[in-house]
């Protein structure tokens, strides 16, 4: 089987506007506002660019559904919801150990202009941290396991 080009661009778009969508809520469930996209608009630079941060967020987002298409692709699960939630806390747990690197490289977070989130954003509100990222990965995995799953269906 091949990767459905059409369906894992649109399933990491989508993914990351519903994981997006999560994380605003967040601060209303008692969690750390995490604002992925001003993280990631002042990577390069510490004044910041939200369109540059939405941008890096939207690829990063379609890069990581073309892994999870490529990974069913030679037959390692299926695009369902078991798999999705499996996927998106596997996800996490690497993306959260890359928060950890941030520090050394980031433009904001070395000019001080942001904050570190630290190693599974648990600099931000430690446990609280811990959960809104994971809780997001998780529902990124679910939404691009769905959204995959039935373009391959349409392909059909």
């Amino acid at each position: 089987m091949s990767v459905n080009v059409t369906g894992a661009i649109a399933a990491g778009v989508i993914g990351t506007l519903v994981m997006s969508l999560a994380l605003a809520g967040t601060p209303r469930m008692g969690m750390p506002e995490v604002d992925l996209v001003g993280l990631l608009g002042t990577l390069l630079d510490p004044r910041g660019n939200r369109g540059q941060g939405w941008m890096l967020h939207l690829l990063i987002g379609i890069v990581f559904a073309f892994i999870y298409a490529a990974i069913w692709a030679v037959g390692i699960g299926v695009p369902d919801v078991t798999i999705g939630l499996l996927f998106g806390i596997v996800h996490w747990l690497i993306a959260g150990l890359l928060f950890g690197l941030f520090a050394g490289f980031h433009a904001g977070i070395r000019a001080g202009t942001v904050k570190d989130p630290g190693r599974y954003l648990l600099k931000l509100d430690g446990n609280m941290g811990f959960f809104a990222g994971l809780m997001s990965h998780i529902i990124f995995g679910l939404t691009v396991a769905l959204v995959y799953s039935f373009f391959v269906m349409l392909a059909r």
